[in-house]
């Protein structure tokens, strides 16, 4: 049967036609876009109609970087993010221990820089959360994390075990640990932390996919399959749920290169109309601006004689770029700081100068500290950057003050810069590292707002438009999807959000507050809010 939405705005984001007064779909795709009156003759007499009450009808969202397979398991964990001090800390992370027959007590999302105690934890702090548990948290940034005595017991930290390559283990000044772990000692450990059977992690993917559909998410990148030490279980929920007709998401699944290259997927060419896909291979070069371990080609703030450092070899990882490149797969890379940044542009470059590959949109993930440069060096040879702008809001006074001073902090994630460029990019907020949020992303790439309401950057700022093309037409290119979805395009997937406004023309201040009132993929509805229903 035909649907015919109505009677609203119709924010298509293709150039060719900007705006409509309505929309026809037809077996899950848009049959034709335009007039009221030339869409109810299209529609004809027999069409369900869907009264739009003057709200704006825009392609569905496309979250082109984050975790969410490891998200669904971090719904199990304690929640660390509104900790303001070490005592309520230990007082969210008792309260869980209380709750659950976890063998483990696990928080999330800590974020030490801002706790008014104006300290790191130790192991001494978690070890007054239990007396019979370990104790692990995991960093907002999560490269990162702090174990307590038996964890570091459990997971044979002592004071001789050596650190591997690009890993950390904090110790004090007679040699202990201090239950503080960088990077790869710290995705070792994560790999380890006991996971959901199939049946309960099926369960909370699918619990996962709403949450991403009640924020008008219709697609998503979820980067790093592997890293959560179940990579067949979660393609396997995955894949469950597409065949079961239950997953109201379309995946873009990066893999590590472990898991990669276990499963050997074929180059990607095009992404359709599938529910799930791997589509390419996730690689990491550095850390966390926030943790100090991203890689910076001059020191940070208030370390004269710290840079940070690559988590591999450059040699290794040149290896690794053109071994996938050559093979035509896209690959999705890890970089924060400008030293990384560099080290992965010129690694791309290396790879099609040696492979040349027409229109290979590998991603830069991050980007955050990209110089004029870089965004040059990434147009001219495919490469897509995604931008963590919300950086920009939950941690641009502390980027100012602390980690890399107001200079640099003012062109982090430079999106205007591409923008005006000509640059396409996408944007995303990392979840877990985040929250699920789209609408904030949006509002604080056009206004460059922190958290105590400076202005960060003011040159850095995107046009409305700019901001929704990263979450919808630009972020298609990503996973060869354009011909698919992105623009609310006759012969397009009908895979539409439905604002109760037009975030295009509202004041900037009232983006984050617009409301998704509808999520539909397919033609289908997926998510309604209350207001609509």
């Amino acid at each position: 049967m035909k649907t015919l939405y109505r009677n609203g705005t119709i924010v298509t984001m293709d150039p060719a036609l900007p705006q409509a007064q309505a929309l026809v779909t037809e077996k899950g795709r848009i049959l034709g876009v335009g007039s009221t009156a030339a869409m109810l003759n299209l529609a004809g007499s027999e069409s369900k109609t869907i009264d739009l009450e003057g709200a704006a009808l825009f392609p569905g969202f496309n979250e082109t970087h984050n975790h969410l397979s490891m998200y669904a398991i971090f719904r199990q964990y304690a929640y660390l993010g509104a900790c303001m001090t070490i005592d309520e800390l230990i007082q969210t992370l008792s309260d869980h221990a209380a709750n659950t027959d976890a063998p483990i007590i696990v928080g999330y999302s800590y974020d030490d820089t801002l706790l008014t105690d104006n300290r790191q934890i130790t192991c001494e702090d978690l070890n007054r959360v239990t007396t019979d548990k370990p104790v692990v948290v995991i960093h907002i940034s999560a490269h990162l994390g702090f174990l307590d005595t038996r964890a570091m017991a459990q997971f044979s930290i002592t004071k001789n075990t050596p650190c591997p390559e690009g890993g950390v283990i904090h110790k004090d000044s007679q040699g202990n640990p201090t239950g503080r772990l960088d990077e790869t000692v710290w995705f070792n450990i994560v790999s380890k932390l006991e996971t959901p059977d199939p049946e309960t992690y099926l369960s909370l993917l699918e619990e996962t996919v709403k949450e991403f559909n009640q924020r008008g998410i219709t697609g998503v990148h979820d980067a790093g399959l592997g890293i959560e030490g179940m990579p067949d279980v979660v393609y396997d929920s995955y894949a469950t749920l597409e065949a079961e007709n239950r997953l109201p998401l379309r995946v873009f699944l990066s893999a590590m290169p472990d898991a990669f290259d276990t499963i050997q997927p074929a180059p990607l060419t095009e992404m359709g109309d599938t529910r799930v896909i791997i589509g390419g291979v996730k690689l990491f070069i550095d850390g966390s601006i926030q943790a100090e371990t991203a890689a910076l080609l001059s020191p940070y703030a208030r370390h004269d004689d710290w840079k940070g450092e690559l988590v591999m070899q450059v040699e290794e990882f040149e290896a690794l770029v053109q071994k996938y490149h050559a093979a035509g797969h896209h690959i999705s890379i890890h970089g924060n700081g400008d030293a990384a940044i560099e080290t992965i542009i010129s690694a791309i470059e290396k790879a099609q100068a040696a492979s040349p590959q027409h229109d290979n949109r590998h991603m830069l993930i991050h980007s955050q500290m990209a110089h004029t440069g870089h965004l040059q060096r990434m147009r001219t040879c495919g490469i897509i950057p995604s931008f963590f702008c919300m950086h920009v809001y939950n941690w641009g006074d502390r980027h100012k003050e602390l980690f890399v001073g107001p200079e640099r902090a003012a062109r982090m994630n430079p999106a205007g810069e591409a923008e005006s460029m000509g640059l396409p990019f996408t944007m995303h907020v990392d979840t877990p590292v985040l929250p699920v949020q789209v609408l904030e992303s949006i509002q604080t790439a056009v206004t460059r707002k922190t958290r105590d309401g400076h202005v960060l950057g003011a040159e850095q700022c995107t046009t409305q438009y700019g901001a929704v093309a990263a979450y919808t037409s630009h972020a298609a290119l990503c996973s060869r999807s354009e011909k698919h979805r992105g623009t609310l395009t006759a012969g397009k997937l009908a895979d539409m959000t439905l604002l109760s406004k037009d975030i295009t023309t509202v004041p900037p201040a009232e983006i984050a507050d617009t409301e998704v009132l509808m999520t539909i993929v397919g033609g289908e509805i997926v998510y309604m809010s209350d207001s609509s229903s």
